[in-house]
């Protein structure tokens, strides 16, 4: 997908020059892009079920972003593909 590393190019260049570490997408709404954020009002008013969080993921990643989601099928960590969770501030250890 060829896409990806523009996605990913243009993350980080929405960033500011003096910081590092990625957010969360989730936690930075500004970002999210108006194809992701269609795809994330379309999921907002179901329940949450690990079904629901596959396809969303799957959806995510017919343009580009991925997310995870925890034991409570809370989505976390909307990102492009090609970045780790590792890569977000605060996440850095999540694997320890």
């Amino acid at each position: 997908m060829p896409g990806i590393c523009i996605i990913k190019t243009l993350y980080l260049s929405l960033l500011k020059q003096n910081e590092r570490t990625m957010k969360d997408l989730f936690e930075t709404p500004e970002l999210i892009p108006s194809e992701v954020q269609a795809i994330l009002d379309k999921y907002s008013e179901m329940d949450n079920t690990y079904t629901n969080c596959g396809d969303l993921i799957d959806e995510l990643e017919s343009v580009g972003y991925t997310c995870d989601y925890g034991l409570d099928a809370e989505p976390y960590g909307l990102r492009p593909m090609g970045i780790e969770l590792t890569e977000f501030l605060g996440w850095e250890d999540i694997n320890d």
